[in-house]
């Protein structure tokens, strides 16, 4: 959750938006001003809690611009959001000038709220790891998870890339599983514990084998369903300690994953050179592009393909856009490392393959493109009502 710090002298208001901020699921409300707000105390309040969103009722300006002040003085990192019924142009550009960008008219709702902090948040302090690449198969089945394992294998191993694979299905994560590795507290518990994770509690969810750190799911103990705040803190942790993230996701982006997909270099769609596995491909993909998640970024991987069967140019029409890379069917090798809860070898076709993934894939363009306020999110929103 986010931690606010709301300072109004409006009781009143003050509870009710400190209900609004329970209901959301998004905040954490960790310093209320009780009386005549003092600049010293709650600039001392925000730094000792770290809070993250500032809600300051800025129609008391007089009071309270003070702690505006305060706040540019010792630079602290903090994304305040004012509110009050009007404003005039005067009024906004002094606001602007104290380090006010996001402001909420009086009596705002949930939604807005939420909006004006999302957009706020991912404009002053966005996640800026450049490589992240996420993995979403078209349907299940399609292999998606051991491919996303094996490329990860290989930036770390063969590239000495330091390199965090999570598992971002919390339903299905079988990478436990395969792997013969205890989830430990999982990706439910990282997320929940995101933003007030440290270096020491990292490793309580961080699993380390196979030349890289994994956070798992527990398909058997999933938790909550996850708020986007919750992957924009655990991305925003996880940003300097690695040279690359790569996330297994589910095959349809919700609102806390598409966290994941708005800030990634490159989003792979896993298929199989079959009618089924291809179409639901092109629908994956039509499905990103329609929340604003630009074809350049978007690349389809051909897994199991053999020669004799469905050719790549086959594929092609029915994905309506070229294959980025084709995977051999190597089922005996995976099926053997399966068994023996390992990688498979280094030197079968399926880990060049991947070998091969990983390097083009570290060679992607930087600079994502961010969504702005009406893109991604809202437009997830509303294909999910």
């Amino acid at each position: 959750m986010l931690t606010v710090a709301l300072v109004t002298s409006n009781a009143i208001a003050a509870e009710a938006i400190a209900q609004m901020l329970d209901e959301t699921r998004l905040f954490r409300l960790v310093y209320r001003n009780r009386s005549h707000p003092d600049a010293s105390e709650v600039v001392r309040a925000i730094r000792a809690t770290d809070v993250e969103v500032l809600l300051i009722d800025i129609g008391e300006w007089a009071a309270v611009s003070g702690i505006l002040t305060e706040l540019q003085r010792y630079a602290v990192r903090v994304l305040p959001v004012g509110f009050r019924p009007d404003w005039t142009m005067g009024q906004l550009a002094a606001f602007s000038a104290a380090g006010i960008q996001d402001l909420l008219t009086d009596p705002f709702s949930p939604q807005d709220l939420v909006w004006t902090v999302y957009e706020g948040l991912h404009r002053d302090h966005p996640v800026t790891n450049q490589n992240i690449l996420a993995f979403m198969p078209a349907k299940a089945g399609s292999g998606c998870s051991t491919v996303a394992l094996h490329t990860a294998a290989a930036m770390a191993n063969e590239f000495g890339r330091s390199t965090l694979l999570l598992e971002g299905d919390r339903r299905s994560g079988v990478f436990s599983i395969l792997l013969d590795l205890q989830a430990k507290h999982g990706m439910a518990g990282a997320l929940q514990a995101a933003g007030e994770m440290t270096e020491l509690g990292w490793r309580q969810y961080c699993e380390s084998a196979f030349g890289l750190d994994m956070v798992l799911a527990d398909p058997a103990h999933r938790g909550h369903l996850p708020t986007w705040a919750e992957y924009y803190q655990l991305l925003r942790f996880v940003q300097d300690r690695y040279d690359f993230v790569v996330a297994d996701l589910p095959e349809v982006v919700n609102e806390a994953t598409a966290e994941i997909v708005r800030n990634a270099r490159g989003v792979m769609i896993v298929c199989t050179p079959e009618l089924p596995s291809l179409k639901m491909a092109l629908y994956r993909c039509m499905e990103l592009e329609d929340c604003e998640v630009p074809q350049s970024r978007i690349h389809v991987i051909l897994n199991r393909y053999e020669r004799g069967g469905l050719t790549e140019k086959d594929a092609e029409k029915v994905l309506e856009r070229p294959v980025f890379a084709a995977l051999p069917n190597d089922y005996a090798r995976i099926r053997s490392a399966v068994m023996g809860s390992r990688l498979v070898v280094d030197e079968a076709p399926f880990a060049r393959g991947c070998k091969a993934l990983a390097e083009r894939l570290g060679g992607l363009p930087e600079g994502a493109q961010k969504q702005g306020r009406f893109s991604l999110l809202q437009k997830l929103g509303r294909m999910m009502e």
